[in-house]
């Protein structure tokens, strides 16, 4: 009889629900990390809490990078490339009037401003995205890149100007 065959439903011809294929399935791994670990309530918490310190990484990263593009590009190119990520991780140089003046405490202080700069608008990321009802990194990194672009285009644009004004071409 058919209904006495393993994986069979007694009371239909074909083959069940707890048919080995779909036990196979069953057995398979779920995804190797979950989408937030720890629970949507700490991953709130922890983008609350980094949301500013984030902002600078950002800041940090593009320095970096200026730096390492300047080191490996050869001559005005790699000028070029550093000092406009330079400026993009600083907004504040050219308020400051760098390149043209210089000096440390010029510098520092836009260094300093630059910080506030990006850890508060890292913090309104996080306090705009947890709002919401899921709160995790991709969304702060989508709320923050959108704020962040403006400054970046802004800082870009004041270089252009400045280029402009002193004769640069």
């Amino acid at each position: 009889m058919v209904a006495d065959l393993p994986g069979r439903c007694p009371e239909c011809p074909g083959p069940a629900s707890y048919d080995a294929s779909v036990d196979d399935d069953a057995k398979k791994p779920a995804r190797s990390t979950p989408p937030f670990p720890g629970g949507l309530a700490e991953t709130r918490l922890l983008v609350r809490r980094r949301g500013g310190a984030a902002g600078l990484v950002v800041a940090a990263g593009l320095w970096l990078l200026g730096w390492v593009l300047g080191t490996v590009l050869p001559g005005a190119v790699g000028g070029v490339t550093s000092f406009v990520l330079a400026v993009m991780a600083v907004p504040f140089l050219p308020v400051f009037g760098i390149p043209s003046a210089g000096g440390p405490v010029r510098i520092g202080l836009a260094v300093v401003l630059s910080a506030g700069l990006w850890w508060t608008l890292g913090q309104k990321a996080a306090g705009r995205v947890t709002r919401g009802p899921v709160a995790g990194w991709r969304e702060w990194t989508r709320e923050f890149s959108l704020t962040g672009i403006g400054v970046w285009v802004g800082a870009i644009a004041a270089l252009a100007i400045a280029a402009l004004v002193l004769g640069y071409t």
